[in-house]
């Protein structure tokens, strides 16, 4: 995935959450869905989903000094075993079991942008499905601008991943996008990837109107998530100030680390109501670098039986994004 597909991510998110970054941009994919990319001029895209909630907030964020310099994480090596684990074996019965999110889930997201409304992003955990003779989780987000932020951009953007229940692993993820600055042509374009765990390899494919098809193999660390299934992730730990938790994601051909540093426990009142709710500043490394210059922070609840994610705010390059829960449809 590539910047355009985070900057979506922003508005689309939320999740997830967090998102991936190139450079000095980090994109928060996307989750979360997720997406801010809807906002993004086409020139300024090229990073990638990060945080799947499903609305994304992806961002692009300002250069920024650092009071200390951040710990690196440890290197990712991909190495492939001499031969593949048996899978454990999980009831259709069991794949949400042991998750605070449950089948029929529906999270509804409001999107800012500077202040001003740009649009909503779904988050959905949809029933359990089949993959290579093992069941999966599958979550599924769309973000899309409102009719008055036509003027400015109009983006209707689709992902859907099916994750591994035991550790979240990605085993299949889609994109469908539509994102059309004002003045501009669209891009219009759908992605299909499928990993590989045992042979730490990913396959892209990807369809645009009038262009060739586009296959690619990329290499990919086993028991990495995808941008979007990180939000849910987010969500089954158990937090505490002070101490940091890292997962391992895939996106944009990139194998990478995404940090959570809890900071503080906070009331925050969104549409939905208000709720009690973890504090925490999202980072993100590919290799030992430190990717973005500047701070997101997301919120998810911790006594609420469901534990959704609340809140999510960033300050980017072209501006501040703020993503916040409008309604929340517990599953079942």
């Amino acid at each position: 995935m590539n910047l355009r597909q985070a900057a979506s991510m922003a508005s689309f998110f939320a999740g997830g959450i967090v998102k991936r970054v190139v450079t000095d941009r980090l994109v928060v994919e996307s989750l979360l869905p997720v997406r801010l990319r809807m906002m993004v001029p086409s020139r300024q895209r090229g990073a990638a989903w990060v945080l799947g909630l499903g609305i994304a907030a992806a961002a692009i964020l300002p250069t920024t000094a650092f009071a200390q310099k951040p710990t690196a994480p440890p290197e990712i090596k991909i190495e492939c075993p001499a031969q593949s684990a048996s899978p454990p074996e999980i009831a259709r019965s069991a794949v949400y079991a042991d998750t605070p999110f449950k089948s029929g889930e529906r999270a509804v997201y409001e999107v800012s942008y500077m202040g001003m409304k740009a649009g909503y992003a779904t988050m959905t955990v949809k029933a359990p499905m089949r993959h290579n003779g093992i069941w999966h989780r599958i979550y599924h987000a769309e973000a899309k601008t409102g009719d008055w932020f036509r003027t400015i951009f109009v983006g209707h953007n689709k992902v859907e991943a099916y994750a591994r229940p035991w550790d979240f692993g990605v085993s299949k993820f889609y994109l469908e996008q539509f994102e059309q600055p004002v003045f501009r042509r669209p891009y219009i374009a759908r992605k299909w990837l499928d990993f590989d765990h045992g042979r730490c390899k990913v396959k892209e494919r990807t369809v645009r109107p009038e262009k060739p098809e586009k296959n690619d193999e990329f290499d990919f660390a086993p028991g990495a998530m995808d941008a979007l299934s990180i939000a849910y992730w987010l969500r089954t730990r158990t937090w505490e100030v002070g101490k940091m938790q890292r997962g391992l994601v895939y996106t944009s051909e990139k194998n990478w680390w995404l940090e959570a540093s809890p900071t503080a426990i906070e009331r925050i009142k969104v549409g939905a109501g208000e709720f009690q709710a973890v504090k925490m500043k999202l980072q993100t490394f590919i290799g030992k670098e430190l990717q973005q210059r500047g701070d997101v922070n997301v919120w998810v609840a911790t006594e609420h039986p469901a534990r959704p994610i609340v809140q999510i705010q960033g300050e980017i390059k072209i501006g501040s994004i703020w993503i916040g829960l409008h309604q929340l449809t517990p599953g079942t």
